[in-house]
């Protein structure tokens, strides 16, 4: 898997902070577990031969007592579920199974015992003392054997301490991950409002509690975009400025055209001007993108879009006028209208049949226009939408500016939509100009 593909959640910040602290804690805890076993099983041992010698201690004793004829009866009648007792010539215990000096010394017995062979048998998973097989050998050379089943003190202990370890390492993850959801949150919330930048540029930072260094990135990221505000209203200034010094020129030579006394000069002048008029006009309105400078309104979509198919027909285009779903959108009136006027025009100018509906998505209003013309190559599909780009037909008909598009989806983006075309070269096109309704916004 490539970096690119990989799962949102492999980069998430709260991963970032858990995954270290959770290795690091199942470290600690596999050492511990580790050191516990070792430990516990020395004293385990102990703990059972302690116990097999106090227990036996007594019926050794009364055996040792009694006739050599009575001590097979007596070693049957202290034998219980589980302890198993016999007397006998031979041991149990075969040599080499004594315990060493240390335990050997816990469990020597009195004097009068000649030997104690102690044998652990562990058994199971867990490695806990399941059995514990004792020979005594008493002072006529006979031995008394014992089997002690299932003697581990420690292993009830061993069991909890594994249970604590394991509520312990699990309350810390649970913490852990509490704390770092806890910082990643506000990260989340920050990329979400920084995402979902309004049109005026602000981006608001209340009610967005969080980490100091989370909040000084907040507040960083606060001033970049007041920066960039800053520079796209000297950019909106400058761009009025050169509205003023282009077109006002532009108008004197229209006044100048009309006044040349031939006629075919005078009508190619004042083409030239209104191409030149056109194609600032298309230059600024794209620079502007969706900043129109008015505020935004709740405008009928169904009304605006009839308003521009009303203009187009006055001009001589005319329409397929298809279903009209009324939707309210929160909009700038003329930037919209503008884009839908773009997005006809281009039906208009380069299709045949062109057509206009409106419809209701959920949330959403869509604004579908389509026609019957030629298409757009496979290859020029994914760069209409670039400024300046013409397909072809627009290239043989040298008209446009190839800013039509460019400018109705900056429009449609700054009003949280979007433009999408669909095209089959000999069917036709279909573009969709997407918004939230007011009821979404």
């Amino acid at each position: 898997m490539t970096a690119s593909r990989r799962p949102r959640w492999l980069n998430s910040f709260a991963l970032l902070i858990l995954a270290p602290g959770a290795l690091a804690l199942v470290v600690l805890l596999g050492v511990s577990l580790a050191l516990h076993g070792y430990i516990l099983r020395g004293a385990a041992e102990r703990g059972a031969a302690e116990v097999a010698v106090s227990r036996i201690y007594s019926t050794v004793r009364q055996i040792a007592s009694l006739p050599p004829d009575e001590r097979t009866g007596a070693a049957r009648r202290n034998s219980t579920p589980d302890m198993e007792v016999e007397w006998s010539a031979r041991t149990a215990v075969p040599d080499g199974s004594d315990l060493d000096d240390d335990l050997r010394a816990i469990v020597s017995g009195p004097p009068e015992w000649r030997a104690v062979r102690v044998r652990l048998d562990a058994s199971g998973t867990s490695g806990n003392v399941q059995d514990v097989a004792i020979s005594v050998q008493l002072a006529d050379s006979t031995w008394v054997n014992a089997r002690l089943r299932a003697v581990s003190l420690l292993s009830a202990d061993d069991m909890a301490f594994r249970i604590a370890i394991i509520l312990t390492a699990v309350t810390l993850l649970a913490l852990a991950a509490f704390a770092s959801r806890l910082v990643a949150k506000p990260m989340a919330l920050l990329a979400t409002r920084a995402r979902n930048l309004p049109a005026d540029g602000v981006l608001k930072l209340d009610g967005l509690a969080s980490p100091t260094e989370v909040r000084e990135v907040a507040e960083a990221l606060e001033a970049a975009t007041s920066r960039t505000r800053e520079l796209l209203q000297q950019r909106s200034l400058a761009l009025g400025a050169l509205s003023h010094d282009l077109l006002s020129p532009l108008a004197r030579m229209r006044l100048r055209a009309e006044d040349i006394a031939d006629g075919h000069a005078r009508g190619r002048m004042l083409q030239d001007v209104r191409e030149m008029a056109e194609m600032v006009t298309d230059v600024l309105a794209y620079l502007r993108g969706g900043d129109g400078g008015e505020a935004a309104t709740r405008i009928s979509l169904v009304s605006l879009v009839q308003v521009v198919v009303d203009e187009c027909a006055e001009e001589g285009a005319l329409l397929e006028e298809r279903d009209y779903q009324d939707s309210t959108v929160l909009a700038q009136p003329t930037a919209l209208k503008r884009a839908i006027r773009n997005v006809l025009g281009n039906a208009i100018k380069y299709g045949r049949s062109p057509w206009v509906e409106v419809l209701r998505r959920g949330d959403e209003a869509v604004v579908a226009v389509g026609d019957s013309g030629p298409g757009v190559a496979p290859v020029d599909l994914e760069r209409v939408f670039e400024p300046f780009f013409r397909a072809d037909e627009a290239r043989a008909a040298g008209e446009g500016s190839g800013l039509g598009l460019p400018t109705a989806k900056a429009i449609a983006e700054a009003h949280g939509g979007r433009l999408e075309m669909q095209s089959v070269q000999g069917i036709g096109t279909v573009v969709k100009l997407t918004l939230p309704s007011a009821r979404a916004a």
